[in-house]
């Protein structure tokens, strides 16, 4: 069953189930009530003149089905509600249309209703669990919960009209009149209703009315027969069209070509109108035993309810699958028809066994595979696609080819592989295609093959010229590099031939002149003479900075050397160094990258590491070039700090950036409290390859 929570009260909303509807339909609760109430009267009217005597059990009593179906569709907490105005309504009625009327006997009959309803109720609620679908099973189990009701109301309402220990045979007959009159009422109008309630008649195109005109004729024809088989036939059929038989024929009829709300609407008509006749004496059944006729009729009447409903939900159950699967159809025509991406399927006519050789499965493949099913795009990859019909597997086929090629490889995968690649002439242009295939495999065998590939020619382009681009940078990027290093070292080279002598001339030029002055004159060269080797100092570090001594002219190792005690005397870290490698084998360019970021690297365990003592390790040979930089101090989580540069230096990101430039790989070690080790690692064979090009390009294309 679909949700039967009412709305809220917040605003409108989509009516989802038939309570839903009911409560848009009468503005709310209270509408809700006053319409039931009305409802229920009428129909309480109604059955009363499907009765012989009044005091005798009708033929058929129309209020079950309406009290059935509204408590089957409101929320239980509403049934004491809907109950309660049941007993009211029917006590009312009875007590003005009988005489005389028995308070006592009226309230039992009206108990007697309502234990039908909440019984029937009852049992559809654990019966049927999805009440907002159209099927044939629902149906059955919608007969069997009436059923069921009626007959729990019958127990009570024959007991009341009889004694069952005195008179058990009037009391079958009174239970079988009542249980059946109450089951056709319930069989009559809670389909009526309940189709009327449901929201799918809204949203299911095949549930909808194709002629009015079908439906006044069909309505007039039935309206037309029933008076006519019940009103000419008292005396007996005289003729084949008097026959009760011509009802049950159109009534079927009404079901193949009525939707379901209609066709209850036409059936519940006519059953009134024949229970009405027939409670007249009128009609084929002209027994003079009135149990037996009211037997008769209620029979009639019920199994032409019952099988008119169930093949009309039959029906249109079959008729809305049916138009599912051509929905479905349609779609997926669509989609392999029209898809921008080439799409085929291939049908082996003979399912191939999977344990076959490789070269047996290609020929297998030649002689049984067809391409039965393709998409407009599929003709750029098959030419023969635009005029033939079913293809062949052909090896001059692009694709045909590649599978073929990696049939190996589908057949450890299941024959299914993604992101395989060939190419297509096209207008005298090559064009670049990814494809995947997708195999069917049952029962050992393969049965088709789905292919998907797509045109990849512009992003082949794009990557392209994004590569040419990339490389383009990276020759800027290196000639920028090479042209500041060649700045520093030129500007250490004047610092230290310019300034620096000049330096050193005015500091031997303060010495003889401190020897030779007076005292006060004395102090103040000496003064000037401390303020010299101040800014002799801090030029040394300059040219320090700007150029390594021994990195240009001895080597990595000599300049690593230097960092060591360098270190050791400016920031108190004792650096154990460890060395061997190949000096010939490393460029200039290899050389200051990794004496850079050896540097930066050391400059963070200063700030950071918390410790006094770092080691570097330096190999290589004449391909690659392996550099550890490692502390005990206290670590960090460096995923979490890789983008976030340190102070004044490069930060791990730009550090990982221009190793990956220099077409290393970069790699941490650390965590918090277990110190941290660096690992960089280089090609020097690429780097040489690379700076050959750069020269080239550097000559040429600039």
């Amino acid at each position: 069953m679909e949700s039967l929570t009412e709305p809220s009260n917040s605003g409108p909303r989509e009516s989802n189930t038939p309570w839903d509807v009911l409560l848009t339909a009468c503005r709310g609760r209270v509408g809700v009530f006053v319409a039931f109430v009305a409802a229920h009267a009428a129909l309480i009217l109604l059955g009363y003149s499907f009765k012989e005597p009044i005091s005798e059990p009708a033929v058929m009593w129309p209020s079950a089905g309406l009290a059935f179906v509204v408590l089957w569709v409101a929320p239980r907490r509403y049934w004491p509600v809907f109950l309660a105005l049941q007993f009211a309504v029917e006590l009312a009625l009875g007590a003005m249309l009988q005489q005389p009327f028995i308070a006592r006997y009226g309230a039992l009959f009206a108990l007697a209703n309502c234990i039908d309803a909440a019984a029937g109720a009852s049992v559809a609620l654990a019966l049927i669990r999805d009440a907002g679908q159209v099927r044939t099973r629902q149906t059955l189990q919608f007969i069997l919960a009436t059923a069921t009701g009626t007959l729990a109301g019958a127990l009570l309402g024959a007991w009341v009209n009889t004694s069952p220990f005195f008179s058990p045979l009037d009391y079958l007959h009174q239970l079988q009149i009542w249980w059946v009159g109450n089951w056709l009422g319930s069989l009559t109008i809670a389909p009526v209703v309940f189709c009327w309630l449901s929201p799918l008649r809204a949203r299911i195109p095949e549930l909808a009315l194709r002629s009015r005109i079908e439906l006044l004729v069909l309505a007039a024809v039935l309206v037309l027969a029933s008076l006519y088989v019940f009103s000419t036939a008292s005396g007996g059929a005289s003729s084949i069209f008097q026959l009760p038989t011509v009802l049950l024929v159109l009534m079927v009829y009404v079901a193949y070509h009525l939707p379901p709300r209609w066709s209850a609407t036409l059936v519940a008509l006519t059953v009134c109108i024949c229970a009405h006749e027939a409670a007249h004496r009128l009609g084929p059944f002209v027994t003079v035993d009135a149990f037996l006729r009211t037997a008769q009729v209620q029979a009639f009447l019920a199994s032409t309810a019952a099988v008119t409903f169930v093949l009309t939900v039959s029906t249109f159950e079959k008729r809305i699958a049916l138009g599912r699967l051509r929905e479905s159809d349609y779609r997926y025509r669509s989609f392999v028809e029209l898809n921008s991406e080439a799409v085929w399927r291939v049908e082996l006519l003979q399912p191939m066994l999977l344990d076959l050789p490789i070269e047996e499965q290609v020929q297998w493949l030649r002689a049984h595979a067809r391409i039965v099913e393709s998409s407009r795009s599929y003709q750029q990859l098959d030419a023969a696609a635009r005029t033939a019909g079913v293809l062949t597997w052909r090896p001059e086929v692009s694709w045909c080819a590649v599978c073929e090629a990696q049939l190996p490889l589908l057949a450890r995968n299941g024959y299914i592989a993604d992101g395989l690649r060939f190419s297509v002439n096209l207008h005298g242009r090559p064009h670049a295609f990814v494809t995947a295939f997708n195999g069917v495999v049952e029962e050992g065998r393969l049965l088709r093959i789905w292919g998907v590939a797509r045109d990849i020619t512009e992003l082949t382009d794009l990557n392209a010229r994004l590569v040419r681009e990339q490389d383009r940078l990276k020759t800027y990027a290196r000639q920028i590099v090479t042209a500041e290093e060649k700045a520093r070292r030129a500007t250490a080279v004047d610092l230290h031939d310019g300034i620096g002598q000049s330096l050193v001339a005015m500091a031997m030029s303060l010495e003889v002149a401190s020897q030779q002055a007076s005292g006060d004159v004395r102090l103040l060269v000496d003064e000037v003479r401390s303020r010299l080797r101040e800014v002799q100092e801090r030029t040394r570090h300059m040219i320090s900075d700007l150029s390594p001594p021994g990195l240009y002219d001895l080597g990595l190792g000599p300049a690593l050397q230097w960092l060591a005690v360098y270190a050791r005397g400016h920031q108190r870290l004792h650096v154990e160094l460890d060395m061997g490698v190949r000096e010939d084998a490393i460029r200039i360019d290899m050389r200051v990258l990794v004496f850079k970021l050896v540097r930066e690297l050391l400059r963070n365990v200063v700030k950071h590491a918390g410790v006094q003592a770092a080691r570097v390790a330096v190999h290589g040979d004449a391909e690659r070039l392996r550099v550890e930089v490692s502390d005990q101090g206290r670590g960090f989580e460096w995923q979490m700090d890789m983008f976030g540069a340190t102070s004044g230096g490069f930060g791990l990101w730009s550090i990982a950036d221009r190793v990956n430039e220099a077409g290393g790989t970069f790699r941490v070690d650390t965590a918090p409290g277990r110190g941290s080790r660096f690992e960089m690692e280089f090609p020097l064979r690429q780097a040489v390859a690379d700076s050959g090009r750069y020269w080239l390009r550097s000559d040429g294309a600039a």
